[in-house]
């Protein structure tokens, strides 16, 4: 990733050639889901919130990881966890080829894979942590109703620490396309309010005004 352009890794698409993820596809027997698959214009997105103060004990890292291991206990906010509910198929530590499947509010669910972590991911003392899911068809929920991926990390900035997420997609069709952009914008930034609330509960300072969603 540039500073100039903070999509850069969700356009790469580096892990399509990357021999472990493709095992992993494999092995959990799903297909990668490629963006050219969708309909439309490629949405490009950034959500994210300002950490002032991060609680005692828990690094920003350490944070990113409870998210990873199950993003709803971790993000606890009642329209997020309403809007979606992610059943991850390991207990262990986030890794590549978890897959997530994801009960959507509506009629349309779907399921998701880790394609890429970074390499100081969790680390206590790394400045930027991230990882990225990927949509996948699978056999519980067939298709997902976006085709794309989706990063979430922090970063260290001079106000403290950006949690975000940002994505890289296009609906699968014209009716996701319809009906899929409002409740998605709704669940994305309830998910960073629920980050604040969560961080600030556990003793740190998050700053609820810097709730910031952006379209490129």
């Amino acid at each position: 990733m540039t500073d100039l352009d903070p999509h850069a890794r969700l356009k790469s698409r580096e892990w399509e050639k990357n021999d472990e993820c493709i095992k992993y596809l494999n092995a959990n027997k799903v297909k990668m889901q490629n963006i050219s698959q969708g309909v439309g214009a490629i949405n490009y997105d950034e959500y994210s919130i300002l950490i002032e103060l991060m609680p005692k004990n828990i690094t920003p890292g350490k944070f990113l990881q409870d998210l990873a291991s199950d993003i709803n206990q971790t993000v606890n906010h009642g329209m997020f966890n309403t809007m979606n509910v992610f059943v991850r198929n390991s207990k262990k530590e986030p890794k590549i080829g978890d897959i997530y499947d994801i009960d959507i509010l509506g009629p349309d669910n779907g399921s998701i894979m880790t394609v890429a972590i970074s390499p100081d991911f969790g680390s206590d003392q790394a400045s930027s942590g991230w990882f990225i899911i990927n949509t996948v068809e699978s056999g519980k929920y067939g298709t997902h109703p976006e085709s794309g991926a989706r990063e979430f990390g922090y970063e260290t900035i001079a106000d403290g620490i950006k949690f975000y997420t940002r994505g890289a997609s296009r609906p699968q069709n014209v009716g996701s396309k319809i009906g899929g952009s409002i409740p998605q914008s709704m669940s994305w930034s309830a998910m960073m309010e629920g980050i604040g609330t969560s961080i600030s509960m556990k003793g740190g300072k998050a700053n609820m005004k810097s709730i910031k969603k952006i379209k490129f």
